[in-house]
C-alpha cells in the first residue's frame, strides 16, 4: 500500500472539473500513444471519472509538443506524454527546459530495442548487418524515431559497441520507422519490439536480435539477444525507452500529488499490467524524487551519446550535464528540491 501510493491524500479542491487534454508528442498508434491512451483510461477511472482526451503533435523529436504544454497554464489540465521523459532535447537544442527541472514527470514502463528486416532481405543476420555496416560505412539504410529519440540514441549506441556506421533516416516516431522498412524504403528498422511483435508473428518481418541479454520467447517467437555479437553491452542491457506523462513542475503540488496517487494505481492496475504484457512491455512506474532521478540519467545519458557522436549543437559544460560516469556524484545538483 505505501509503494502504491507514496503521498498523502490531501487532494486539490475540484480538481479535475473540467476535461483535460492529454498532448501527445510521436504519432497515432505508435507505442508510446497507444500506451499513454491505455494508461489514460485508468486515470479516468482513479481521478474521479474525469474526462481525458488525448491529441497527438508530432515532430521535433517530441519538441512540438513539449513546446505546446509549455505555452499552457500551470494548471494540470494539459498532460505531455512522450517517450523516454524527453532526454536528449536541449544538447540538440530543440527545446530549452531542463526534465527535472521545469516538469514533474511520471514514469510508466520499459519497452525492449529491436532490430528487424524483410524476410526476403539479403541481410542473414545479426552478424552480417554488423559486417556490412563496418565494410561499407553508411551503405545500409536504417530506420529511426528522429535525433534525440529512444530509438535512434539506441541505433548509435550499437554503432558506437560495433564499430560500424549506417545511414540513420528519421521518422516521426517508431511505429512510422518500421513501416519505411515494411515498405521498403530503408534495409533495416530500429525500433521497439511492441511495435514490431505483430508484424514478427505473421512473417511480415524478420527480427535481427532484440537488445537483451538473454533469449526470449514471446507470444511464440523466439528472439536472440544483442550480446551475442555485440558482448560489450551486457552492462547497459535492456536497452529501449519508455512511455513517460509530464506536467508543468509549478502546477499546484496538490494536483501534482493527486495525479501521482492515480498514476500509481493506474499503472498497477490489472487491466494497464495485462495490456502491457501483451505488447510486450514492462511496467515500471516512477514518481515524485525517483522521477527527477531518472529524468536527469536519460537526459544524461542521451546527451553523452549525442555529443560522442558530434551530433550536439550544445555542450555538456553550458547545459550542466555530466558524463555519465560522474553522475551518481553529481546528482542532486546544487540548489535541486522535489515538487512533490
Amino acid at each position: 500500500a505505501a509503494a502504491a501510493l507514496p503521498f498523502d491524500l490531501s487532494f486539490a479542491a475540484g480538481y479535475p472539473n473540467k476535461p483535460i487534454t492529454q498532448v501527445v508528442s510521436t504519432a497515432l498508434g505508435g507505442g508510446v500513444d497507444t500506451v499513454a491512451r491505455a494508461v489514460s483510461a485508468q486515470m479516468k477511472i482513479n481521478l474521479g471519472n474525469a474526462t481525458i482526451n488525448s491529441v497527438n503533435k508530432t515532430g521535433g523529436t517530441s519538441s512540438i509538443a513539449t513546446k505546446f504544454v509549455f505555452s499552457q497554464a500551470a494548471d494540470g489540465y494539459t498532460w505531455l506524454a512522450c517517450p523516454g521523459f524527453n532526454r536528449g532535447l536541449r544538447i540538440l537544442n530543440l527545446d530549452t527546459t531542463v526534465p527535472y527541472k521545469d516538469w514533474q514527470f511520471y514514469g510508466c514502463d520499459t519497452s525492449y530495442m529491436s532490430l528487424a528486416v524483410l524476410p526476403n532481405s539479403p541481410i542473414k543476420d545479426l552478424a552480417d548487418l554488423l559486417e556490412q555496416g563496418r565494410k561499407k560505412p553508411g551503405g545500409l539504410r536504417m530506420a529511426t524515431n528522429g535525433p534525440g529519440g529512444t530509438w535512434y540514441l539506441a541505433a548509435l549506441l550499437v554503432q558506437r559497441a560495433s564499430k560500424a556506421k549506417y545511414r540513420l533516416v528519421p521518422y516521426n516516431g517508431g511505429f512510422p520507422a518500421m513501416k519505411a522498412c515494411l515498405e521498403g524504403e530503408v534495409d533495416v528498422t530500429c525500433n521497439g519490439l511492441h511495435e514490431q511483435l505483430p508484424f514478427l508473428k505473421t512473417g511480415k518481418l524478420r527480427n535481427l536480435a532484440v537488445a537483451v541479454s538473454e533469449p526470449l520467447d514471446i507470444q511464440g517467437v523466439k528472439l536472440k539477444p544483442i550480446t551475442n555479437w555485440l558482448p560489450s553491452l551486457k552492462s547497459v542491457t535492456p536497452i529501449g525507452g519508455g512511455f513517460s506523462l509530464a506536467l508543468k513542475r509549478d502546477t499546484d503540488a496538490a494536483i501534482l500529488k493527486q495525479v501521482a496517487n492515480a498514476w500509481m494505481k493506474s499503472v498497477n492496475s490489472k487491466e494497464f499490467q495485462a495490456f502491457d504484457a501483451k505488447k510486450p512491455r514492462f511496467p515500471d512506474p516512477v514518481v515524485g524524487e525517483k522521477a527527477d532521478r531518472r529524468a536527469a540519467l536519460w537526459d544524461c545519458v542521451a546527451s553523452n551519446l549525442l555529443v560522442d557522436a558530434g551530433l550536439n549543437k550544445k555542450s555538456l559544460k553550458e547545459l550542466d550535464i555530466p558524463r555519465i560516469e560522474e553522475f551518481d556524484k553529481w546528482w542532486p545538483p546544487k540548489g535541486y528540491k522535489p515538487a512533490i
